[in-house]
């Protein structure tokens, strides 16, 4: 997953960029307006930090990605999914953890600090979604969920869906020590050694039972504890900021 410095720092995946309609992007904590432990790229305006200087930040991403249609979520860690059909502006769509659209120019924005990010993209008939998928909305199955609506509303085949999990929280990080009480007996085989789990497989496995073909699968494989570039409700002990991952559809010209 490279690395590109351009107004703001941001890593990009492979697969994805070699899409010509599609841009997206994995904002890193810097850049931004934030101080303290919200520095400097937070753009969650629900955790503390100063409401100017999230809104700053969510600007500057705006600019960063072309559009002034930046839709995003009051995520709830629960399964519940939006269509966005008409986007005018900057929006919030209160508790969901998915966003689906076909409407170029209307980027869906995620925001993080250890859940994944995850990027869907029908390539066939271009419609995209973005998925907040902690360990909650993986119980819940929320990308079956989600590619199914694709399915039902969009006709999408899951066979043309490319995928993309973001930096999270890694098998080396992720420690449940009361994972018998908290998660089904058939996550259990995801368990490492000690009571670390492996998400990013997880995910990976929800997203081939769902009909995603894995070489379509990309995962960035960077821990958000391990690395300071991003925020971590772990490493942090809950006073932190958000980082964000974005993507969008390109308007024609």
């Amino acid at each position: 997953m490279p690395f590109e410095n351009r107004e703001l720092p941001v890593f990009v995946f492979k697969s994805l960029s070699s899409l010509p309609f599609l841009t997206h992007a994995v904002f890193t904590r810097h850049g931004g307006f934030s101080r303290g432990p919200y520095a400097s790229l937070n753009l969650s305006d629900t955790v503390g930090d100063d409401y100017q200087a999230v809104s700053q930040n969510l600007a500057k991403v705006k600019a960063f990605l072309g559009t002034n249609k930046l839709v995003y979520a009051t995520q709830v860690h629960q399964d519940k999914v939006a269509i966005i059909r008409v986007a005018q502006g900057s929006s919030r769509v209160s508790n969901v953890d998915a966003l689906i659209t076909n409407q170029p120019g209307v980027a869906l924005l995620i925001k993080l600090a250890d859940c994944q990010g995850i990027f869907l993209c029908d390539v066939k008939n271009k419609v995209i979604a973005a998925i907040h998928n902690g360990w909650r909305g993986s119980v819940l199955n929320i990308i079956s969920k989600t590619v199914k609506i694709m399915e039902d509303e969009f006709k999408t085949h899951p066979k043309d869906i490319w995928a993309a999990i973001s930096p999270s929280l890694g098998p080396c990080c992720a420690e449940f020590k009361d994972y018998r009480t908290l998660l089904p007996k058939s996550f259990w085989q995801y368990k490492m050694s000690g009571n670390l789990f492996n998400w990013w497989e997880i995910s990976c496995h929800q997203l081939e039972n769902a009909g995603v073909p894995r070489r379509q699968i990309e995962v960035a494989q960077i821990c958000t504890v391990c690395n300071s570039n991003f925020f971590s409700y772990r490493r942090d002990r809950g006073k932190t900021g958000r980082f964000g991952v974005a993507i969008m559809l390109k308007e024609e010209k």
